[in-house]
């Protein structure tokens, strides 16, 4: 079994690589595939990122492929203010040492014929691609609300990047949307409790944390991680069927489990 994320590496997404690959070999996978897509930076920018962490990964993982979709249109906004100059929170100088395989998208999906679970982070422009070659075992996404203020444009930021995608996604394929409405649970909040572990995905998001001072915003959640967690521990979430503001109707996760986010973090 495999394990696909695509990400559109702002530090939230790092958050979840980080994550995601810890935790990779014991969830039962045997390798993984690193999508590399524009949406919260351009996706060159996203694959540099990409090669930076994993290249600075600190523990050993599954065997990697990062996959290359520069050569593909994709909708994109450089959002410094929120990720840093770099998009990934500066976090990372460089990508030496990086040894992982680099495979263009096209060739890449051409030749994917593994059952894998699916983790989307980003925009939708490239998910539907994926869904139609071959379909999940489950696919979670970080993206969409339902009742909570927007973030961007009047819509989540991933779903107003690529509108139509989005519901030609959800319309289609039995899916776990971890929404706004997910994240911005105050247990979830990180701004005035920061995690303390020392691991990797905690020191992103205390910088992640860190820059919402900078963005001015109003708490702290680590949006992309919270997909993680709702892919590996379903049983912390409960689940509703929701219509978003244009109609789109989503399968919600709702954070259920009672636990702080600081408590949760590597787990």
């Amino acid at each position: 079994m495999k394990l696909v994320l695509f990400c559109d590496y702002g530090i939230d997404d790092a958050a979840a690589t980080a994550d995601a690959l810890f935790h990779a070999a014991r969830d039962g996978y045997d390798g993984a595939a690193i999508v590399a897509v524009g949406g919260n930076v351009p996706p060159e920018i996203s694959l540099a990122n990409a090669k930076k962490l994993i290249a600075h990964l600190p523990f050993k993982t599954v065997p990697v492929c990062l996959v290359d979709t520069c050569a593909l249109r994709q909708p994109f906004r450089f959002l410094k203010k929120i990720h840093g100059g770099d998009g990934m929170g500066d976090l990372f100088s460089d990508d030496a040492g990086f040894c992982a395989p680099v495979l263009p998208f096209e060739d890449w999906l051409a030749h994917w014929s593994e059952p894998y679970d699916f983790l989307s982070l980003g925009p939708m422009t490239l998910v539907l691609r994926m869904l139609r070659h071959r379909r999940p075992r489950r696919f979670v996404f970080m993206g969409g609300n339902i009742a909570e203020r927007p973030n961007y444009e009047g819509y989540e930021f991933n779903h107003a990047l690529d509108r139509a995608a989005f519901a030609d996604v959800v319309r289609v394929y039995e899916h776990i949307a971890v929404t706004l409405d997910t994240c911005r649970h105050p247990l979830l909040n990180v701004q005035n409790d920061p995690p303390e572990a020392r691991s990797l995905l905690a020191s992103i998001v205390r910088r992640a944390r860190e820059m919402t001072f900078v963005s001015g915003e109003k708490g702290s959640y680590i949006w992309d991680d919270m997909a993680v967690k709702a892919l590996r521990h379903p049983d912390w979430f409960g689940y509703e069927r929701a219509a978003d503001r244009d109609g789109n109707v989503l399968t919600v996760a709702r954070y259920t489990y009672g636990r702080p986010y600081g408590e949760i973090i590597d787990r």
